[in-house]
């Protein structure tokens, strides 16, 4: 009935739904930054903020000198019969599934410009944020006792969305990349069914991905995609991080080569030509690939914009829309009128350009506070970095991660201290290792591997050792007022083998300041380094 209530001339006696003249809002408002407002070029040391009352009100280090501009959502439109008009009579009445058709429109001109899908009749449907698109998901793909593919460490809050239909959950061997294809290819050819039924529904966070930080690459998606099809698997593909891809971490003291420093000279520019560079540099989804319409994206405004909107927004083939809809339609139905009026205003008074300008800004914003946090571990620490096509013997390789960074104990000036390990078959002038990490090309993560086989409890505490440790640790950082997220809570069966003797922290970068993560590295550095000798 919602199509054709919304005919104009019709005089609509079918509804039972309430008079706008009585709703208690005539008008939504709201003053929001300019798109520009987060700088392109940040300082990797931020100067101090200004005290001035200006600075409080607008914030320092903005790359916008125009004011903040305000918007205004009437109860009726000037032309209330437009279909792309945005007023509150419509937002906040009942409306179809859909939400207002401003916001479809508008999210297919960024799909096709961003994603660039490899077919033509995608479409999109609003949800309210990706665990709600992921819920529906399962709701319309399971059955009970399905079996679902999943990284090996991976986002718990998507297990309350298929564990309800008792699923057999299988963890995918990962590297730096995510998803490792030789180990899917190998999983499924040899499919045992006698510990569940084959399965029809890879769930997989590509890029930044929570809690690993690993950013999977065009060729890693390509092989991904082909394995698909060949055992007819949906692809569901949850990107909250996805236009927060930041590229490598380069140290302080490292130069860029020269075609990373025309990249980075690129990207720093206004208007289009920046716009289409950090288009280009965005890893390509796997939208891009997908010929057969198996592929299912998730994508939310919680990163970019502000989670408690609850809203977010599907990409899949019009197969699968067509029945998400009407999954919305018996249980969410529209999201909620007030976020989907206040955002698809906020993005129409940007514009689609203004809009990728402000999604750069975010980018550089979050790229300096994962810089910040890794320039703390490497004044706390020795880091040795693996480079590319130069094997450096000092890195760890670490299952689940690869290689990309191991810290030692920094010595004191002059000493030299030289240990073999047998076990890894490594000489290192630094000492034992403590910690290693890849650094993430995108996201808010850093994925912390704690070699607590060094620990001199590690052998005599038996299977449970690695644990063990890890939540004294844990607790340990926690009384001194440093608090990280302990690996054992993304493993996908709570219960990750323990044989390896090394211990994950999730470390977020996304809302702490330069001090605090210098004060919160420190004090890692310092109850790490007792810990593992046995003094804490």
């Amino acid at each position: 009935m919602y199509k054709y209530a919304g005919v104009p001339g019709m005089v609509s006696l079918a509804g039972g739904i309430p008079s706008p003249a009585y709703f208690p809002f005539e008008t939504l408002s709201a003053t929001i930054l300019p798109y520009d407002h987060l700088p392109l070029d940040n300082p990797r040391v931020p100067a101090k903020p200004k005290t001035s009352l200006l600075g409080w009100l607008f914030g320092s280090g903005s790359g916008s000198s125009s004011a903040a501009p305000s918007i205004v959502i009437p109860k009726y439109a000037k032309d209330p019969t437009d279909p792309y008009a945005i007023q509150l009579a419509t937002s906040l009445q009942y409306q179809m599934a859909t939400g207002p058709p401003a916001f479809p429109k508008f999210l297919r001109e960024y799909v096709q410009t961003v994603y660039k899908p490899g077919y033509a009749d995608w479409d999109v449907l609003l949800d309210d944020g990706a665990t709600d698109g992921f819920n529906k998901v399962c709701n319309l793909l399971l059955e009970v006792g399905d079996t679902v593919l999943v990284e090996e460490w991976t986002y718990p809050g998507a297990a309350n969305a298929y564990l309800p239909y008792d699923t057999t959950i299988v963890g995918l061997k990962m590297d730096g990349q995510g998803i490792i294809p030789e180990e899917l290819e190998s999983l499924l050819a040899n499919w045992d069914e006698s510990k569940g039924r084959f399965p029809r529904l890879i769930y997989t966070v590509p890029t930044g991905q929570n809690p690993t930080g690993a950013t999977m690459l065009g060729e890693r998606k390509q092989a991904i995609y082909n394995i698909a099809v060949k055992y007819d698997l949906i692809i569901v593909e949850d990107e909250p991080y996805f236009t927060l891809y930041s590229g490598a971490y380069t140290p302080r003291e490292a130069k860029l080569s020269p075609v990373a420093q025309y990249q980075r000279d690129l990207e720093k520019k206004e208007g289009k030509e920046g716009n289409e560079a950090f288009i280009n540099a965005l890893p390509p989804t796997y939208l891009r690939y997908d010929t057969d319409g198996r592929v299912i994206r998730l994508d939310t405004f919680s990163k970019t914009s502000a989670p408690g909107s609850r809203l977010g927004w599907i990409t899949s083939s019009p197969l699968f829309i067509e029945r998400l809809t009407r999954i919305s339609e018996s249980s969410t139905q529209a999201p909620s009128g007030f976020a989907t009026s206040l955002t698809i205003t906020l993005l129409n008074t940007w514009g689609l350009d203004g809009y990728i300008r402000w999604l750069r800004g975010l980018k550089g914003a979050y790229t300096v506070r994962r810089d910040w946090l890794i320039d703390s571990l490497a004044d706390v620490f020795h880091l040795e970095f693996e480079q590319e096509n130069d094997h450096n013997p000092n890195v760890l390789t670490v299952a689940g991660i690869g290689r990309g960074a191991t810290a030692y104990a920094r010595q004191p000036a002059g000493s030299s201290q030289a240990l073999w390990d047998e076990k890894r078959g490594t000489s290192s002038p630094y000492g034992k290792p403590l910690v290693s990490f890849v650094p993430p090309t995108a996201g808010m993560f850093v994925w912390l591997a704690v070699h607590l086989d060094q620990h001199p409890e590690y052998h005599s505490l038996g299977s449970d050792a690695t644990n063990e440790l890890l939540r004294r640790l844990w607790l340990q950082l926690a009384d001194h007022l440093v608090l990280f997220a302990p690996g054992f809570v993304f493993a996908p069966d709570q219960a990750p083998e323990d044989n390896t003797g090394v211990g994950y922290f999730r470390l977020s970068y996304s809302i702490i300041t330069y001090e605090e993560s210098r004060t919160a590295i420190k004090t890692f550095e310092e109850i790490l380094v007792k810990f593992l000798h046995g003094r804490g």
